[in-house]
């Protein structure tokens, strides 16, 4: 079984439109036909529901889309993970990385944990890893088609 990370971002691109929305989606469809399995820390739910929270409260979203991309993320076919181990190595991530906090640095050590690409929509953090942890990837740099 092969495997992928993918951030926040990126699962809010293939449903919003953002800057990176043609990478995001295409990335994903790619992803779906050569059947890889999407893991991610538990945290993703939280990001994923908060932005999707903000969107209608900015006026972004009309609250009935929201509760319909809502679910249509939550029912994506996602293996969650937490565990003291996974955050002991995304503490000593962020350190090593020089981070301030240690959210995108969960996504990173479950990566290693699988031995498996991260992809982020996150240019400044994938500047900051990609040298050290090659496994790090932007969406910026996929094709949009």
């Amino acid at each position: 079984m092969t495997y992928v990370v993918l951030d926040s971002g990126i699962f809010i691109a293939s449903v919003f439109l953002e800057p990176y929305t043609a990478q995001a989606k295409h990335l994903m469809k790619t992803l779906q036909t050569e059947q890889v399995k999407f893991i991610a820390p538990h945290l993703l739910m939280y990001e994923l529901m908060s932005t999707i929270r903000k969107g209608v409260y900015q006026g972004r979203v009309l609250p009935s889309d929201a509760m319909r991309i809502r679910d249509r993320l939550l029912n994506l076919p996602i293996d969650l993970y937490f565990d003291q181990p996974l955050l002991k190595r995304a503490y000593d991530l962020a350190t090593d990385l020089n981070r301030v906090r240690a959210y995108d640095t969960q996504f990173l050590a479950l990566a290693e944990r699988f031995a498996c690409d991260f992809w982020t929509t996150d240019e400044k953090f994938y500047h900051i890893a990609h040298i050290r942890y090659p496994a790090v990837r932007w969406v910026g740099m996929y094709p949009t088609t």
